[in-house]
């Protein structure tokens, strides 16, 4: 039969009057209201979560403090007790662990959190050892997570990779690819991290939360779904290993603690706010234990620290001159101030977002017994979308120091970012000028001009007029473009240019028609031009393809070039060759196109009385004169003397 709850006060007037209370009676002891309370409380607290009794609460948070016992929670006849990171106002900023102990104490399972390189790792404590079976989480992104079980050294600080699975977006893959744009809608990581609050359960409540997603797997996190089934998978797997059956125990209490707090924080998230809690001083076996695990680390350690050894390490990398980057340290003595080589100590090393907490690539390493050196290497390239990042930094520790106190040296990325030039390094203009079926050449060099290997193989292009063909020659030091058309008029073009995927610039491009033959003079006259404007030297010509240019010229001219394309050449008597009449006459179409007509040549005045040839005598006696026609191509007319 379900009896109703009685208020407080009603219930000690009923026990009153059940026990024949007078005025005489002795008043409750402290002792007496506190444990009445604590009843009271678990009951509560048993109601909104079956299985939970007494929530007790840190009630002086030590400013700064970097793991202290925040709150304990009963739960059955087991405790889980938090741990968490104070800032210099006594707010607790977030969980930095969970200890889920037995009835006893003499099982314990730690969880532990390092947001500053997005690192948690799980393992027992049975009857005040650690245990050698470490689960290990690393978050390398926001979508693509690492779980490992490692058979662990707390000595030297470093594991054997038992198991090792990898998650990207949710889900168990072989190993990591690059993302494309757009993927990966369902992050893994995607905390944020809680603001410090005066109401320390409902801080509790929202690092709980932040404890699961940033940690290992648990039930309220769906996505992670997949990690907690590779972990359940791969504990199982080892404990079924020949070799690890010194470790059953272990392996048992691992397991089973395991699903016992993914069931316990999945039971209790986003409730612990409304439980009924007592703020109180904690003490006892689970307030000691972060330094009981500090003892036991320390009691390996030998006095050692890590110096920067400037000339063995890289720290602004140049993709054009660099392969790697490269940090080396010295272990040095403290004692001796030497290098320690007496017996190796590991060291763990996280490359870190600058401003984040998300770990590109992390390792441990052991130094060096002959010089006591240890050296870090990591090719950024390996990076998934690398370049993306442009600065880095380094964070070290020794390994089993959990990353506190950790150091950090910063890293400059500079990656190499191709451009096109002309085969003599010059820039390729805004509109280049391609003759029909004449090749230009390029090459690829870094943006500041240095050269660069290049597979020129990866080179591709996109042509946006389809009545222009293009060819490309692919060499090893540059590539030859030939573009080409069947068109009587000019074409434009847009030539897009790509390196391994990626787009570098758009050449705009005029391609000029084929240019045919040598133009064809077919005659010269001479006359005096009848509007008076001086002696005219009509050249009939024909010329298939773009036509000829029917233009003079002004000033200084290169004989081989196009400049002065319808020329007039003259010799003086004694001189040794012919020269342009540079700057001394003018040039008409007067009749007909570019490709059949006649162009006039003018120069000074007819002199009265006479025709233009006396006239062209009486001005320059005894000179030689000769005529030639040309195309854009710079193919020629044979010379024709007057």
């Amino acid at each position: 039969m379900h009896l109703p709850r009685l208020s407080f006060p009603f219930a000690v007037l009923l026990i009153c009057i059940m026990a024949s209370c007078s005025k005489k009676s002795t008043p409750s002891t402290p002792e007496v209201t506190l444990a009445e309370k604590r009843k009271a409380d678990a009951a509560h607290n048993n109601g909104i979560t079956p299985g939970v009794g007494n929530v007790l609460i840190e009630e002086k948070l030590t400013p700064n403090a970097a793991n202290q016992l925040v709150f304990k929670i009963a739960y059955n006849e087991d405790t889980l007790a938090g741990y968490g990171k104070i800032d210099a106002n006594g707010k607790m900023r977030y969980l930095t662990s969970t200890v889920l102990a037995k009835k006893g104490n003499t099982e314990l399972l730690v969880t532990e959190m390092f947001p500053e390189v997005s690192k948690s790792r799980m393992y027992t404590l049975l009857n005040g050892k650690k245990g050698s079976i470490v689960v290990e989480m690393n978050h390398i992104s926001h979508t693509r997570s690492v779980m490992s079980i490692l058979n662990y050294n707390w000595g030297t600080g470093t594991g054997e990779v038992l198991v090792k699975s990898y998650f990207e977006n949710g889900k168990q893959t072989a190993g990591f690819s690059t993302l494309k744009e757009g993927e990966g809608g369902d992050r893994v990581y995607n905390c944020i991290e809680p603001q410090p609050s005066d109401d320390v359960s409902k801080s509790v409540d929202n690092t709980l939360d932040y404890f699961q997603c940033g940690g290992l797997a648990y039930d309220t996190h769906p996505t992670l779904a997949a990690i907690k089934a590779a972990i359940v998978k791969g504990i199982e797997s080892v404990k079924n290993a020949g070799n690890m059956q010194d470790k059953k125990e272990e392996l048992k209490s691992l397991e089973a603690r395991y699903g016992e707090l993914n069931n316990l924080f999945k039971s209790i998230q986003g409730k612990v706010a409304g439980y009924k809690f007592e703020k109180t001083i904690l003490a006892g076996l689970l307030r000691n234990l972060a330094a009981t695990i500090a003892e036991l680390k320390a009691a390996l350690m030998p006095d050692v620290s890590l110096k920067p050894f400037a000339e063995g390490s890289l720290l602004d990398y140049d993709e054009v001159t660099d392969d790697e980057i490269k940090l080396t340290f010295t272990l040095i003595d403290n004692e001796t101030n030497l290098p320690y080589t007496k017996q190796p100590v590991g060291v763990d090393m996280a490359f870190v977002i600058p401003g984040t907490s998300e770990a590109v690539f992390m390792e441990t390493k052991m130094t060096s017994t002959a010089n006591g050196m240890v050296t870090f290497r990591l090719n950024p390239k390996t990076i998934p979308e690398y370049e993306k990042y442009t600065k880095l930094t380094a964070r070290y520790a020794f390994s089993g120091d959990n990353w506190d106190p950790s150091a950090t040296r910063d890293i400059t990325l500079k990656y190499i970012k191709p451009k096109i030039v002309m085969a003599d390094g010059s820039d390729v203009p805004y509109q280049a000028t391609f003759n029909s079926g004449v090749k230009k050449t390029f090459k690829l060099v870094n943006e500041d001009g240095r050269a660069i290997p290049v597979n020129y193989n990866d080179v591709t292009l996109q042509n946006s007029n389809a009545k222009v063909a293009y060819t490309m020659l692919k060499g090893t030091q540059d590539f030859d473009l030939t573009l080409s058309h069947e068109e009587a008029a000019d074409q434009l073009t847009n030539i897009d240019v790509y390196y391994k995927q990626q787009k570098l610039r758009t050449i705009s491009a005029i391609v000029i028609p084929p240019c045919g033959t040598d133009p064809v003079i077919t005659g010269v006259t001479m006359d005096c031009d009848p509007k008076g404007n001086g002696i005219r030297i009509k050249v009939a010509f024909k010329a298939d393809g773009p036509g000829i240019i029917p233009y003079g010229g002004s000033g200084a001219c290169d004989m081989t070039q196009t400049c002065y394309p319808v020329r007039l050449y003259f010799m003086n008597p004694g001189a040794p060759r012919f020269e342009i009449a540079a700057n001394g006459y003018d040039v008409a179409l007067i009749s007909g196109t570019v490709n059949e007509g006649v162009v006039a040549i003018t120069i000074k005045n007819c002199v009265p009385g006479k025709d233009a040839r006396g006239s062209l005598e009486t001005y320059y006696p005894n000179y030689r004169w000769q005529v030639q026609v040309m195309n854009r191509c710079n193919k020629r007319s044979a010379l024709v003397d007057l």
